[in-house]
């Protein structure tokens, strides 16, 4: 099921199709084998038996495939020269073609290798996470961590295709659907006041278990909401940056905490500090605010102990979103409106982390 194309100064980047079945997932690989030299699967463990050993048995030694570190490990310098080393060791080339299988981390390192080994080769991605499959897959944004920063070092390319296979939402665990919720409801909250209703009322049938049928529409929602931004603002310069709602304080936690939490847990945090920064500028009403912040508390995250503000403070500085020592900050004007604010008082953002 086709489901849209990303056009970037009308000129189809990636074509983004859907699949109720991951039995297509073989089809498409006997199809693509002729058309490259050799294609390089970089995967992580939990996937590489259902799915890599079978490919690569059937049609070594065309195929090949690295078992990336989890979560955020993969995003290393040290995983980043293990794959490069794989890569050049395995001749990888211009014919070549890498494949990304995995959530958000897998589709980031892989982006980052496809973009700077040989001055870029092609790359497809196939997001196994909700959270792959509504955001991180989509829009070229690629990235490894550095100095304990996240997603300090990267570049922008986009894959030739995303491929998604609805089946693998089946055997997400509980902590992944969340991973993915945490940007469905940005997505609600920065632009569409409809999906937000949607997921205030069905919120007991799409988490913690899960209807594919609902999902199939929020995610299809999503990704129509992702390549619209894009597609205006493909280098991040300006409109784009409202799809970093919630992640500016979300980022700076996860280095804060050394990574101990996951990328949705971070940013559901981080539209919460949002949210009380919006109501602090009288951006939004009380009324808004406890809809928001009941939605997001519906989803069981936990009240952070005993952090230290200033250090989270400094590490938002460091972030991209920041310019001219400001922090250019996403904030609500509306449930489904928001706006970019660079100006902002270091007090009001004191404020908005202290509502953690």
């Amino acid at each position: 099921m086709h489901i849209a194309h990303l056009k970037i100064k009308n000129k189809v980047v990636t074509q983004i199709s859907l699949h109720e079945s991951d039995l297509k997932f073989y089809k498409y690989f006997n199809e693509i084998l002729n058309n490259y030299a050799s294609i390089f699967i970089l995967t992580q463990e939990s996937l590489s038996d259902s799915i890599v050993n079978n490919i690569t048995m059937e049609n070594m030694p065309k195929i090949k495939s690295f078992i990336l570190e989890d979560a955020e490990n993969c995003k290393s310098e040290k995983q980043l020269k293990e794959i490069l080393n794989f890569l050049l060791i395995n001749q990888c080339n211009k014919d070549s073609l890498i494949v990304g299988i995995g959530g958000g981390t897998v589709s980031d390192i892989t982006g980052f290798v496809s973009s700077i080994y040989m001055r870029g080769i092609k790359h497809i991605i196939i997001p196994t996470t909700l959270l792959g499959m509504v955001d991180a897959s989509i829009g070229g944004k690629t990235a490894i961590n550095y100095n304990n920063i996240r997603n300090l070092i990267g570049t922008i390319k986009h894959p030739e295709q995303v491929l998604i296979f609805l089946d693998y939402l089946d055997s997400l665990p509980e902590n992944e659907i969340l991973n993915g919720f945490a940007e469905v409801i940005k997505y609600a909250l920065i632009m569409d006041k409809k999906l937000f209703k949607y997921i205030e009322k069905n919120k007991k049938n799409l988490y913690p278990k899960t209807n594919k049928d609902k999902l199939k529409e929020i995610i299809i929602k999503c990704i129509i909401h992702k390549i619209d931004v894009v597609q205006l603002d493909e280098k991040d310069l300006g409109h784009r940056r409202i799809l970093n709602f919630g992640h500016t304080a979300g980022h700076a936690l996860e280095s804060y905490l050394n990574f101990q939490i996951s990328h949705g847990i971070g940013v559901l945090y981080g539209m919460k500090v949002a949210t009380k920064i919006s109501l602090e500028l009288n951006k939004i009403n009380k009324k808004q605010y406890t809809r928001i912040t009941n939605l997001i508390d519906s989803f069981n995250i936990q009240p952070l102990k005993k952090i230290n503000i200033n250090k989270i403070l400094n590490f938002m500085y460091y972030d991209k979103k920041s310019s001219n020592n400001k922090i250019n900050y996403i904030i609500l004007n509306d449930i489904g409106s928001s706006t970019i604010n660079n100006n902002i008082d270091v007090k009001i953002i004191k404020k908005g982390l202290s509502s953690l």
